[in-house]
């Protein structure tokens, strides 16, 4: 050790008196130096090396103080803190002196790390490229979030690591906050009822889909994304919907798409879109957003809304007409008859006037029609039994429509009380014989047949079509030629007709019509051409009548399951309509179009599939020969049927195995449901 009084500075020895020593002892080593050199020139012409340093380590010691990190020198092997920054005595709340007598491992959970464990136990040099995301745990019993960055050092030829803390909580809480907010819009976006997706700029490729368009187009996000038009469409559509992509981008703005129709595994649909561009910093078409609509129930709605008023249009129109044509004929019948009780009138004049008198009549009877179809004849209703209508009407129904086609009647088990105009009810019935034995010239088979159902509000927003409620229903079904969709959407329009000039005046049909809405019920036709047409007529259950309580009975809550069912229906909202009543009553329902999709996804089948629920008949391919393509999959698939004709008509068609189930059209929720179980469980 020198004197104070030598001249020379001082060696770094003495300054630094052990390899541990702390930045901290040798700022104040050297203070003390300092301060036994006295206030005399010698300190600032012979130390000014000294003066220097000393400055230095006191702006070092003010930075690594003021750092928002906390920085540990951790030594080797032992993991001892052995010298600290005041950042780490603020953040953990421990004294210098408390942290000195510390290690680092006791302060976190890196003793969970290998890769840390390794770096601080280790002898030898080793590396930590990632920085390690660890909790350091406060002198109050807390913690918070740190990011530790470990490096390796020499000093004194002894190895050390450094370690430098930064608190994360707060950026931690923001990125958590990020993901949680990222997480509800993933979750709003998949939620919406609408297809919505986006596409890049240049190849025009699906990067993303909510969880609604997979379940619309019927592919999972893994199949669609990075998928083109062209790989999940058939060409004409594809092409179309590239076209307009390519036109939203060009155009730079929100364009709409009123309708577009696009085929999906459950058939096509009708979309309303929405597209529009995103764009980059440099205002340029990057991504393609999409969002679409289904609105395939709501046009078929409007449709049958349409359909509906303008019935009622016509209604109004006939109704109104015959109610003065009525005034005009009463004049030409009044005098008319005044001239046929002349006793002076010639022989070949009374002739001419039976003539007008017969002409008169015909007119008549035709106005009657068309206040019947206008709703505005008088009917004079009473608490009846359906069945005993049938019965009453049945010998009457057989000389109608002659010997060469067969008439079959079925009446339900129980009663079904009805407040109707028994002969109104009776006359629907001979005008559906007839219109059935013209449609059946070479002979046939003529079935008639009651039954109870409770329509709910399913089937009334599926049909578009009466009111939630009990309903006795008569289902009148033959073999004939049968009707296109055309024409079976005409048939109760006031003289319309497919026969031959003549051969009928077209308000049978009307009749029909008029006396069944009289009746507050409806009209539901099912045909198709060269197998037949069945007619089904709905009319309230009585709600006064003591038949209507135990009758009610049968129509109790049936029991669901959670199997899994195909149903296989070309028709959509039909097809929807199924899905709406087994998914409410617990089952899994998967859909098919047509017979080809039904076979390719039971083919493709992840779990079993508990039933089949398929249409008789369907484009392209029937339901006898789907079941059978399906059977060589699977010979213990039990597949039950669903068509609007009855048993006795399908056989007749060979449209059926023997032994086969088959329920009938339109779909009675409460028997679907019922025999749905009753199939699973046998």
């Amino acid at each position: 050790m020198k004197s104070p009084s030598d001249p020379r500075p001082p060696d770094s020895d003495e300054v630094q008196d052990s390899p541990d020593a702390s930045s901290q002892e040798a700022l104040e080593a050297l203070q003390r130096k300092l301060a036994g050199l006295g206030e005399n020139s010698m300190r600032k012409t012979y130390y000014p090396e000294l003066q220097e340093r000393l400055e230095e380590l006191e702006r070092l010691k003010a930075f690594l103080d003021h750092s928002n990190d906390a920085i540990f020198l951790v030594e080797v092997r032992t993991g001892r803190i052995v010298d600290l920054n005041e950042s780490a005595c603020r953040q953990m709340g421990w004294s210098r002196s408390e942290l000195l007598e510390k290690s680092l491992f006791d302060l976190s959970d890196l003793h969970d790390n290998p890769a840390a464990v390794s770096l601080i136990r280790s002898d030898e040099d080793a590396e930590v490229r990632d920085l390690i995301v660890t909790e350091l745990h406060r002198h109050d019993g807390e913690s918070f979030w740190a990011e530790l960055t470990l490096n390796r050092m020499h000093f004194r030829d002894r190895a050390y690591v450094l370690a430098v803390a930064r608190d994360i909580t707060q950026r931690r809480a923001v990125e958590e906050a990020l993901r949680q907010s990222e997480e509800f819009l993933k979750n709003i976006v998949d939620h919406i009822p609408a297809m919505v997706f986006a596409k890049d700029a240049q190849q025009l490729r699906f990067i993303t889909i909510n969880k609604y368009g997979e379940e619309l187009l019927g592919f999972s996000r893994k199949e669609i994304l990075g998928k083109r038009n062209e790989d999940l469409f058939p060409a004409a559509q594809a092409q179309f919907f590239s076209c307009k992509d390519r036109v939203t981008l060009e155009k730079g703005e929100l364009m709409e798409i009123p309708e577009e129709v696009i085929t999906t595994a459950s058939g096509d649909r009708i979309l309303r879109t929405k597209k529009i561009p995103l764009l980059d910093e440099q205002g340029k078409s990057r991504y393609l957003l999409g969002i679409a609509e289904d609105i395939t129930e709501r046009r078929q709605l409007e449709e049958k809304l349409l359909q509906s008023q303008k019935m009622e249009a016509i209604g109004q129109l006939a109704g109104g007409v015959a109610h003065d044509f009525n005034n005009i004929l009463m004049v030409i019948m009044g005098y008319g008859s005044m001239l046929r009780n002349d006793a002076s009138l010639a022989a070949p004049h009374r002739e001419q006037v039976d003539r007008i008198m017969d002409a008169a009549d015909k007119a008549a009877q035709l106005t009657s029609g068309l206040l019947t179809f206008s709703r505005k004849q008088v009917i004079k209703t009473q608490t009846v039994d359906l069945n005993d209508v049938i019965r009453h009407v049945e010998k009457f129904l057989s000389r109608i429509i002659g010997e060469d086609v067969q008439l079959r009647a079925v009446q339900a088990g129980h009663p079904l009380p009805v407040d109707i105009d028994a002969n109104q009810i009776e006359q629907v019935l001979v005008n559906l014989a007839t219109n059935a034995r013209d449609a059946m010239p070479r002979g046939g088979l003529l079935t008639v047949e009651t039954s109870l159902q409770r329509i709910d509000a399913a089937f009334v927003q599926a049909n578009g079509i009466g009111e939630p409620g009990p309903f006795a229903v008569i289902s009148i079904s033959d073999t004939g030629v049968g009707m296109d969709d055309q024409t079976r959407k005409r048939i109760f329009e006031p003289f319309f007709t497919t026969k031959e000039v003549g051969k009928g005046t077209g308000l049978g049909m009307s009749i029909v019509y008029g006396i069944i809405k009289q009746h507050s019920g409806f009209v539901n036709v099912y045909s198709e051409p060269g197998i037949g047409t069945t007619f089904r007529i709905y009319l309230p259950l009585s709600a006064t009548s003591p038949l209507a309580e135990e009758t009610l009975r049968d129509l109790e809550q049936p029991r669901g399951g959670s199997e899994t069912i195909l149903v296989v229906e070309d028709e959509a909202d039909l097809r929807t309509l199924l899905e709406q009543i087994l998914a409410g009553a617990g089952y899994r329902v998967i859909l098919a179009a047509d017979g080809a999709a039904a076979i390719e996804q039971y083919a493709r089948r992840t779990a079993p599939i508990s039933l089949v629920l398929m249409d008789m008949i369907m484009p392209g391919m029937s339901g006898k020969e789907a079941c059978q393509r399906i059977r060589e999959l699977d010979p213990a698939a039990r597949v039950l049927y669903t068509s609007g004709y009855t048993m006795d008509i399908i056989k007749n068609r060979d449209l059926i195995e023997e032994g086969t189930e088959l329920l009938m059209k339109p779909v009675r929720p409460r028997e679907l449901l019922n025999k749905v179980r009753e199939m699973l469980e046998r």
